[in-house]
């Protein structure tokens, strides 16, 4: 794994990725779309990061007792990231609806940008041009459709890119990893947030 050396921060090349690709998709919807993500976006990536963080103090309780300031340097690992996304999903199935019905509507469109962005600049940041190169191509291919199809961009379209994505990435990795299982969890949550959004436009319809 890669790090890098921000003032006295060492971060991960992997973190850094997930910084940079969560504000390159918004800037990306922003411009496919022409409308600001709302909050379940961001709000997701904060529950995710504190749940992952703090889930430290969970696997390791005596230690997080008897040195409070080990939560800080430490996180919950493999299980933590596992005990993150089961959070992740929860707050989006049935949580984030409720105040934020474009989740519904949106996720199927920022999760591709956000996938292959991350693909984008991690491959960047380890200098792995030839798979950087090809993802970006991908990932303006995404973009430049969805601003075309705008509304009409469809869970086909999501499927497509997704997959197109699993290739590439299959081509320089592998397939087997958690990284595809993470990414894949999430577009399994994001075809459930879509089969709702389906249902909201027959009610509207039928209405």
């Amino acid at each position: 794994m890669s790090y890098f050396n921000i003032g006295s921060l060492t971060i991960p090349a992997v973190w850094l990725a997930v910084l940079l690709s969560l504000f390159m998709t918004s800037l990306l919807y922003r411009f496919a779309l022409g409308r600001k993500l709302e909050d379940w976006y961001w709000n997701s990536f904060f529950l995710y990061f504190l749940v992952w963080k703090l889930s430290y103090a969970l696997f390791h309780f005596k230690m997080a007792i008897e040195m409070p300031l080990s939560i800080v340097y430490f996180n919950g690992s493999t299980k933590g990231h596992f005990l993150a996304l089961v959070s992740l999903s929860v707050y989006l199935i049935y949580i984030a609806g409720k105040k934020h019905q474009t989740v519904y509507r949106d996720a199927f469109k920022v999760f591709p940008l956000f996938f292959i962005g991350f693909e984008v600049t991690k491959y960047a940041l380890e200098t792995n041009l030839p798979a950087a190169v090809a993802s970006l191509a991908l990932l303006i291919g995404n973009a430049v459709f969805l601003k075309k199809k705008n509304e009409s961009y469809s869970i086909q379209a999501f499927t497509f890119f997704f997959l197109f994505e699993l290739l590439i990435f299959s081509f320089f990795q592998p397939i087997l990893s958690l990284e595809i299982l993470t990414f894949g969890w999430l577009a399994f949550i994001v075809y459930i947030l879509s089969i709702r959004n389906r249902k909201n436009l027959s009610c509207k319809l039928t209405t």
